[in-house]
This record gives C-alpha cells, sequence and structure tokens, in this order.
C-alpha cells in the first residue's frame, strides 16, 4: 500500500515544479510583449518624424510659390521695390513660424510616444511583480508538506484511537 505522506508529497513537489514552468512561461511572455511594445513605439516614432518632415517640405513648397507669385506680381505691375520686399519677407517670416510650429509638434509627439514606452516598461514591471507573487518558493513547498505530514500523522493518530 502507498504511504499517504509520500503521494502527499509527490504532489505537492508536482504542483511546485509545475508553478514553477507556469511563472517561467509568464515572464517570457511578459518580456517578449514587453519588446514588441518597443519595437511598436520606436516605428510610431519613426512615423512621426517622417510625417514631419513631410509637412515641412510641403510648406516650404508653398512658401516658395507664395514668393514666386509676389515676385510675378510686382515684375508684372512694375512695381518691384519696398512693398513687394516686404510681402517676401513676411513670406519668409511666416515659412519660419510654421517649420517652428511643426517642429515643436513634432517633439511634442516624440516626447508622448516614449512616455508610452516607459508606460510599457511600467507595466512589465507590475506584471512581472504580480507573477512572482504567485510564483511558488521551496519554502512554501517544504511548508505545505510539513502541514501535510502534520495532517496525516494526526489522522492516523485519530483513526487508531478508533
Amino acid at each position: 500500500m502507498c504511504n499517504p505522506l509520500m503521494v502527499t508529497a509527490g504532489v505537492t513537489a508536482l504542483q511546485y515544479f509545475g508553478g514553477k514552468a507556469a511563472a517561467k512561461q509568464q515572464y517570457q511572455a511578459t518580456k517578449e510583449s514587453t519588446l514588441l511594445g518597443y519595437k511598436q513605439n520606436a516605428i510610431k516614432q519613426g512615423q512621426i518624424n517622417d510625417k514631419s518632415a513631410l509637412e515641412q517640405s510641403e510648406r516650404i513648397k508653398q512658401g516658395m510659390l507664395e514668393r514666386a507669385k509676389i515676385a510675378t506680381v510686382a515684375g508684372e505691375s512694375g512695381s518691384l521695390g519696398l512693398s513687394a520686399d516686404r510681402l517676401i519677407s513676411d513670406s519668409f517670416f511666416q515659412e519660419g513660424t510654421d517649420m517652428a510650429s511643426m517642429e515643436t509638434n513634432r517633439q511634442n509627439e516624440i516626447a508622448q510616444a516614449s512616455m508610452e514606452g516607459q508606460q510599457m516598461q511600467g507595466r512589465g514591471q507590475v506584471a512581472n511583480s504580480q507573477i512572482a507573487s504567485r510564483e511558488p518558493t521551496l519554502l512554501g513547498t517544504g511548508l505545505q508538506i510539513g502541514s501535510d505530514a502534520y495532517g496525516a500523522y494526526k489522522d492516523s493518530k485519530t483513526k487508531a484511537k478508533v
């Protein structure tokens, strides 16, 4: 006949090893999820930079067209001089202001994406902490086996009295 204490200890040991394996898999899944988040974040930042470069390029083209129109109108009307120079200067000023605004927006979007990356890291750390709190320990397993042994001992003494 099997010793109930040995069976209980064996089951508890299997639970320990199973719990350790499950925790290892959960740690790996958290790591992979966090790394995927980092990759997505890097792609997002690249897209932000590309979008900003396209917007700035388009604004430069608009400014060039605007100044060409001003020069053409001024040349056709024979009014080259201070008025045309002021309009052209204003066009450069407006373009510069727009470019600065676009750069500020780009930097803000990159900062937001960076904060999202930090949040991903934090979520990964929280997940790992939760896994660690549920992961079986040798001490806990030993105490469980000891408790089971004591319970089996008490049961055998009770049965022996009956």
